[in-house]
């Protein structure tokens, strides 16, 4: 009996080691693999990939992206005029980072902009290093400004590097679950810790959604666009979803109702005697 569960005492404090280092290695990983964004001079974690790693990545998946959407869409006129918003945004973005980007430098991420053949799926979406997309079904419910709201809005995700944050969050959160199961000794133990793991970093992605929609706007008035049209864009998307997105609570997507409050709280710190003429809506 003693020997028995001398060994079942030995095991348990080996798990407990190894699971003890994999959590150092997962913590070590995310801490110290920091890069520098080159638009806002902070530090972020990205993986330890850098910013070419980031665009090769960008460019290699962009085709397979767009086929999950229907390919390129028809509407030649509609993808122009995409791309002249696009144009005039990835113009303006010095102008909002100027601490670090001024005129003179070339922006360091390679941005396209496709309007996508699907007129069923209200969507836009941007990839790491610079492609970014938005479907018929919503380019079509929009206002030249409100499409300059949502690219705005896409475009920051790929400056603040968003995509590759949660990559490295993703790893972190699996390095732990790793660490838990094996602690555990019991699969069942890891599952719940990774389904608690997926749910702290839901709240991560609804932070990025809320910084994307705040300097979104900030990007859409340098380039021209009435910043009330990002209003618009939140309830055009309450009214695609018909109310089945789920609380906000859960879902990596702050509710547009909350978010057309915050819209209109930083329109009006923006412009406390009104937005001025001349923007295009």
């Amino acid at each position: 009996m003693g020997t028995g569960r001398g060994r079942r005492v030995d095991g348990l404090k080996m798990r407990l080691i190894i699971a003890a280092v994999l959590a150092l290695v997962a913590f070590g990983s995310y801490f110290f693999n920091t890069s520098t964004n080159p638009y806002t001079g902070q530090a972020q974690r990205t993986a330890g990939i850098t910013l070419q790693q980031e665009i090769a990545m960008g460019l290699q998946a962009a085709p397979q992206m767009a086929q999950q959407f229907g390919g390129r869409s028809s509407n030649t006129q509609g993808q122009r005029l995409l791309e002249t918003i696009g144009a005039k945004l990835v113009a303006a973005i010095p102008a909002v980072y100027d601490d670090h980007i001024d005129h003179a430098h070339e922006i360091p991420h390679k941005f396209s902009f496709t309007l996508l053949d699907d007129d069923q799926t209200v969507n836009a979406f941007a990839l790491p290093g610079g492609p970014t997309f938005i479907t018929d079904a919503l380019f079509d419910r929009l206002t030249e400004g409100q499409i300059a709201g949502v690219m705005g809005h896409e475009i920051v995700h790929v400056i603040q590097s968003h995509g590759l944050q949660r990559m490295a969050k993703d790893q972190l959160f699996q390095g732990l679950a790793g660490a838990a199961t094996t602690a555990a000794g019991d699969l069942s133990a890891g599952q719940i810790s990774q389904m608690l793991t997926n749910f702290l970093g839901m709240k991560y992605g609804r932070d990025q959604e809320l910084q994307c929609d705040e300097q979104g706007v900030l990007l859409m008035v340098a380039a021209g666009y009435d910043p009330r049209s990002m209003i618009e864009v939140m309830k055009v998307l309450a009214e695609a979803s018909g109310g089945s997105g789920g609380p906000e609570w859960a879902s990596t997507h702050p509710d547009p109702g909350n978010r057309q409050e915050q819209l209109a709280r930083q329109i009006d710190s923006l412009f406390p005697n009104g937005v001025p003429d001349g923007l295009i809506p």
